[in-house]
């Protein structure tokens, strides 16, 4: 099984992580695309998080009726601080007939090599990196070239969840860009005020 995996604080779950799960799962022929929730991001640690298990209430209710995308709550019982590298060695153990494909942005991949272990997250899995506007890539980047990295080039995640969350709290309720059970989620626990 070939199993894509978009790892996010989904600090909240826009429209965009759906749209972008759903396109790669298809242009890679992915049978199953796990939307990772992670605990905090090594490199997010100002960020304002609502509490995980409400982050994951919010991903499951987002996957609803979307075939082939799964919520996952796998990090969240890992020690923290944790890395990538960590997690995708947990889950090829786990699931070793799984093929893992590392679904990115290119904001990830243009500071890929402060991960930690970078060239091992290679070996546990491939990297689909899809664009990001103003990502800071340079197009020279060796990682673009690394036989186990494939960009695709038709698909663009547009929106942001800073930009979600700012229009909430701004007293917009930023519906369009938030799948309607979310978006009733975040009204009735009153999230990001």
């Amino acid at each position: 099984m070939r199993v894509g995996l978009l790892f996010g604080t989904y600090n909240p779950v826009h429209l965009s992580h759906l749209l972008v799960a759903e396109r790669l799962q298809r242009h890679s022929q992915l049978n199953e695309v796990w939307l990772v929730l992670s605990p905090r991001s090594p490199f997010k640690q100002g960020e304002n998080l609502v509490s995980d298990a409400q982050r994951f209430e919010m991903l499951q209710l987002a996957v609803k009726g979307h075939q082939g995308l799964i919520a996952s709550d796998a990090e969240l019982a890992m020690p923290q601080p944790n890395y990538t590298v960590q997690t995708l060695e947990m889950l090829v153990a786990r699931y070793p007939k799984h093929e893992f494909v590392l679904l990115m942005g290119e904001d990830n991949l243009a500071g890929f090599s402060q991960w930690r272990e970078p060239e091992r997250i290679l070996e546990l899995a491939r990297l689909m990196v899809y664009p990001r506007p103003e990502s800071g890539l340079d197009a020279n980047s060796p990682w673009l070239r690394h036989p186990r990295v494939v960009r695709v080039e038709d698909l663009q995640m547009t929106r942001s969840s800073s930009s979600v969350r700012q229009a909430v709290g701004a007293g917009g309720e930023a519906l369009e860009d938030l799948p309607p059970d979310v978006a009733a989620y975040i009204r009735e626990h009153g999230l990001y005020r």
